[in-house]
């Protein structure tokens, strides 16, 4: 402010002006980008421009394409080359595609041994094998799947009938969710084998169970100071430089990339 001459003319003044700018909580530095735009002000110094055949701009939602619509894939997104993909095929959101939120449930139903069609015969008594959509979260819930509202609208518009109201067929749904651990129709095939379940068809529902020794807890912790301590000391911000590596935005990296990021 000396330097462009600008000090207000009274300490008073001068004290209204730092603690307009303050952020929040920091009463140490000032936002001066906040400043700036008050002072620059670009509809002040230009014109406003004004179409002569003005076009209705479609609104877009934080987070959304333009001609996103379903961001899943139709297939499975295992030895999906993203790499190659990012500019040709829209974004993968993981969490929203029913193959990967079945691949959970699936891991969840064998890990807690749950019969999941004898909670759809509550509902339905007639046995028509179709459920609303409200008892179909309703049943979910029941069944103590936590699912976001996306995954569970994916997982609903999969298995929806042709009906005028909005039904789900629940008889397709179980059969693919306990095909996890057997064959659907398999009393037709008594000779057909039927592989076994291992520690591989619980891993995604037992991730957050998985524990390690005191030892190893010890010396994590003792990790995970060290970097807090780095992180404190040299202002980092971890998180944008992990990003550069998720081009799909699915909060993950592979181990190489984790390693290249903290060297």
């Amino acid at each position: 402010m000396k330097e462009l001459n600008l000090i207000p003319p009274e300490e008073q003044l001068f004290q209204i002006l730092l603690r307009k700018y303050f952020d929040k909580g920091n009463i140490r530095e000032i936002n001066y980008f906040k400043f700036c735009a008050d002072i620059d002000k670009p509809e002040d110094m230009f014109v406003q421009y004004t179409p002569k055949n003005p076009v209705e701009e479609v609104p877009i939602l934080n987070g959304t394409l333009r001609d996103a619509g379903h961001t899943y894939f139709n297939c499975t997104t295992e030895g999906l080359d993203v790499i190659n993909n990012r500019f040709m095929q829209k974004r993968v959101e993981q969490f929203n595609s029913p193959l990967d939120v079945e691949k959970r449930l699936q891991h969840a139903v064998v890990m807690k041994r749950v019969r999941v069609e004898e909670f759809f015969f509550d509902f339905d008594k007639l046995r028509r094998g179709k459920v609303t959509k409200t008892q179909f979260e309703s049943i979910l819930s029941m069944l103590n799947f936590n699912l976001t509202r996306e995954e569970f609208s994916s997982l609903a518009n999969k298995y929806k009938t042709n009906d005028p109201d909005f039904h789900v067929n629940y008889k397709a749904f179980c059969a693919n969710i306990n095909g996890a651990f057997t064959t659907y129709g398999i009393q037709k095939q008594p000779t057909a084998p039927v592989a076994p379940v291992t520690t591989d068809n619980t891993v995604l529902a037992r991730r957050k169970y998985l524990d390690i020794n005191d030892e190893e807890a010890d010396h994590l912790n003792g990790i995970l100071c060290e970097y807090r301590k780095a992180v404190t000391i040299k202002r980092i911000h971890l998180k944008p430089m992990f990003q550069d590596f998720d081009i799909t935005k699915n909060q993950h990296v592979t181990k190489h990339q984790f390693l290249r990021t903290l060297g």
